[in-house]
């Protein structure tokens, strides 16, 4: 934690934020999603929130085609890898209603389009004053609106504060730059931030330190770059601002490959969850109902719901297999923008925290993702092979049922038939009324009619027997 005794000061301070939200993706195409333009809008509700107009009517300014703010993204277009969307200014420069209770907010919003995702630049800034860390909740960071819990951008964020730091003979650029963290986040986030040291590098002959609260979650993850201009030169390089396309770019490719890593592992445990509920089902297969109705309900309705699990598994690997396809291009188009970057860079200059994500993505992200891979594929044919096993087990107790019906049919069939032939050989003999008042009830049985009637029955009871044993004797062979 930094020296609370020390009063620390900083000159011409700026924090700029810089957030990515997707446009576009694979599944609508050219249609943008649905929270496209969420930073638009979150534009708009700053503007009402600080009483700044121009960031409310900032979604009104943009440059729209077709209806649409910025372009569909074209593979083979580069002209919109980076899109500025305010047109003729680059830049909507602000200054909220003035409050005499509270401090000017200044500063400008830089929207832009990087192929198929939206990127904001908001900055406040103090120009050529002195400010007290202090004050930095009210010129810089006002109600800690830059935060990642308010922006909410689905891409992620980076946070640059941009000062000149005026030190004391006793005081050290980190525990400054410590400071600094503490007076522009609230001490809960400072503390997550603060948790870790930072990395520390060197831009333009001045340091910068990298702090990161290390979440893979982009809505949680606060990104914070502290660069402090410590000489003339570093002043002349950032306002020239040769390096600040490549900086964007190398940011946005960041965030996508964090996206991309975050929704992958979000693709394996929904598919790991839905081989664990595979597993029961196999085990039920040793223990089906004996009764061959129940037995094929059982089955038949395992056979509806364990393709609809294999259809869906097989969704998240091609997802998984999806974002990983994402994080290699970016990954590529990282390592591009990085030296392009480092070509810029003057003598004793060095950015290790980017090296080490450029490192990071290659042994850590990539390789997990591909023994993500490892462990699931193998897991569809399990769902195949339980498919066929189940659709194997139908066909044969269906085949079980339908014997027994033919069975029964035959032995029906059989009986009825001999039963009838025995009935007319006797039908001709039937020539006087079948009961008469007067006779006895003994000679009503002998009555020709009742006795082919009678036997009629016997012989179709003694058929239906004889012909069910045949048919479960010639079942045995």
């Amino acid at each position: 934690m930094a020296d609370e005794s020390i009063i620390r000061t900083v000159k011409n301070p700026k924090l700029t934020l810089i957030a990515f939200q997707l446009r576009n993706n694979l599944a609508l195409g050219d249609e943008p999603v649905e929270t496209a333009d969420h930073l638009w809008k979150k534009c708009q509700e700053l503007g009402k929130i600080l009483n700044c107009p121009p960031l409310e009517t900032l979604i009104n300014r943009l440059y729209q085609h077709q209806g649409k703010i910025g372009f569909p993204p074209r593979e083979d277009d580069i002209s919109n890898d980076y899109v500025e969307l305010l047109k003729p200014d680059r830049f909507l420069h602000f200054n909220a209603i003035p409050d005499p209770d509270k401090p000017q907010l200044k500063g400008e919003v830089y929207p832009l389009q990087i192929h198929d995702t939206y990127a904001i630049d908001i900055t406040f800034r103090r120009p050529e004053a002195v400010v007290n860390l202090s004050e930095f909740n009210y010129f810089l960071n006002p109600n800690y609106c830059l935060l990642p819990d308010n922006i909410q951008s689905d891409l992620g964020q980076t946070l640059i504060l941009f000062a000149e730091p005026l030190l004391s003979e006793s005081d050290h650029y980190q525990d400054f730059a410590n400071a600094c963290v503490e007076a522009l986040f609230p001490s809960s986030d400072a503390q997550r931030l603060l948790a870790n040291s930072p990395l520390v590098g060197e831009l333009f002959g001045s340091p910068i330190f990298e702090y990161n609260t290390g979440e893979y979650n982009l809505s949680r993850q606060i990104h914070l770059l502290i660069w402090f201009n410590c000489s003339p030169q570093t002043q002349m390089l950032e306002e020239q601002g040769n390096y600040y396309e490549l900086l964007v770019n190398l940011l946005c490719c960041r965030n996508k490959i964090l996206y991309s890593y975050t929704q992958a592992r979000w693709c394996y445990q929904q598919a790991k969850d839905l081989y664990k509920q595979l597993l029961p089902k196999v085990e039920n297969l040793k223990k089906l109902p004996q009764d061959l109705t129940e037995k094929l309900e059982f089955l038949k309705q395992e056979l509806i719901l364990i393709p609809q699990s294999s259809c869906e598994y097989g969704e998240y690997i091609q997802h998984i297999k999806l974002h990983l396809n994402t994080i290699k291009t970016n990954l590529k188009n990282y390592q591009y923008y990085l030296n392009q970057l480092y070509e810029l860079l003057i003598l004793e200059d060095n950015l290790p925290f980017f090296k080490r994500f450029e490192t990071r993505t290659k042994n850590k992200f990539i390789e997990q993702i591909n023994v993500d891979l490892g462990y699931l594929i193998p897991g569809q044919n399990l769902f195949s092979e339980l498919i066929n096993t189940i659709r194997g087990l139908v066909e044969i107790e269906q085949a079980e049922i339908d014997r027994s019906l033919e069975k029964t049919i035959a032995i029906l069939g059989v009986s009825l038939g001999v039963g009838g032939i025995a009935a007319s050989t006797f039908s001709g003999y039937v020539e006087r009324p079948l009961i008469d008042s007067n006779q006895s009830l003994s000679k009503i049985f002998t009555h020709p009619g009742i006795f082919a009637f009678l036997l009629s029955v016997a012989f179709t009871l003694v058929t239906g027997l004889l012909t069910a044993k045949f048919l479960c004797y010639r079942g045995r062979k």
